[in-house]
């Protein structure tokens, strides 16, 4: 099943906060106060989103971590790709460090057009929302399916 962990969770919520702050330097003692998190996880993932190069990182007296780049380019997608690592759906779409398939029966697996299919739609669906979106707390109208928003004919009549 795919479910993202709770680390990935946490870093989510912590690049909200920055973003919300964005260009200020923010500890991560208040980060994990304001929602509610162990400091030790809110570090790691800050640690984590800095080598990403998601996240700056400030040293010293009044050192933390601060947002500073465009929160509308900055997407879901990129922040489970620093938090995950690089991740697909199936392991028939992963490959190794060298570019080589991982899956041993992928030319020949009868549903492996399927999974591609279903692992591009799933990882598309992450790269439209934006850091911006989530801050906000907005679903990308792309997102959403279009045929729930349309008013079905004998309601627009009434």
């Amino acid at each position: 099943m795919l479910k993202i962990s709770r680390l990935t969770d946490y870093g989510l919520l912590a690049t909200v906060y920055l973003s919300r702050h964005r260009g200020q330097v923010v500890a991560a003692r208040e980060i994990a106060e304001f929602y509610h998190l162990p400091i030790p996880m809110v570090t790691k993932v800050l640690k984590a989103l800095n080598q990403g190069g998601l996240i700056h990182s400030h040293r010293g007296i009044g050192g933390g971590y601060s947002f500073d780049d465009d929160a509308n380019r900055v997407t879901l997608g990129d922040l489970i790709e620093v938090l995950e690592g690089p991740w697909d759906l199936v392991e028939c779409e992963t490959t190794d460090p060298a570019g080589h398939a991982v899956c041993a029966i992928r030319v020949a697996c009868p549903s492996r057009r399927f999974m591609f299919g279903i692992n591009r739609a799933i990882k598309g669906a992450f790269e439209q929302v934006t850091l911006d979106d989530l801050a906000h707390g907005i679903m990308p109208v792309t997102v959403v399916d279009k045929r729930k928003l349309e008013a079905r004919p004998e309601e627009a009549s009434r």
